[in-house]
C-alpha cells in the first residue's frame, strides 16, 4: 500500500472505501473536498481535523512533488469558494500555513476577493 494511503487511512480511518477506491492521490483530494465541505457543515470535526493533519503531512518536505501538488490542485484551490468558511480559516491554518498556501488560494479567486480572505485571516 502506497504511503500517501496509509497515511489518508491513519488520519481518515472512516473514509476507508474512498481511500482505497482512488486511482491516485490526486482524485482522493477531490473526495475529500466534497466530503470536508459536509463536515464542516454538519459539525464532524473529527473528519474535519483529520483532514486538516492529512493536509499538513502532504505538505511536509517529506512527501513527494506530485503528492504535495495533489493537494493544492485538488483541495487547496477549491477550498476558497465558499467564502462563508473564510472566517474559519484562521482555526484551519497558522499563519505559516496560510502563507505557504496562498498561491493555492490565489489560484482560484480575484485579487479583490484574496485581498478580502487575508483581511479576515489577518483580522484586519
Amino acid at each position: 500500500m502506497s504511503t500517501w494511503r496509509r497515511k489518508a487511512l491513519e488520519f481518515l480511518p472512516e473514509f476507508r472505501k474512498e481511500v482505497e477506491s482512488s486511482n491516485s492521490a490526486s482524485e482522493l483530494w477531490i473526495e475529500i473536498y466534497d466530503a470536508f465541505g459536509q463536515a464542516v457543515d454538519s459539525g464532524n470535526e473529527e473528519f474535519v481535523k483529520g483532514t486538516l493533519k492529512y493536509l499538513t503531512w502532504c505538505t511536509s518536505d517529506s512527501v513527494s512533488d506530485e503528492l504535495q501538488q495533489a493537494l493544492y490542485c485538488g483541495f487547496l484551490e477549491d477550498i476558497t469558494y465558499n467564502k462563508k468558511r473564510w472566517p474559519l480559516f484562521n482555526s484551519w491554518f497558522n499563519t505559516a500555513q496560510f502563507e505557504k498556501y496562498k498561491g493555492s488560494f490565489q489560484y482560484a479567486l480575484s485579487e479583490k476577493e484574496f485581498t478580502q480572505l487575508e483581511n479576515i485571516f489577518y483580522g484586519k
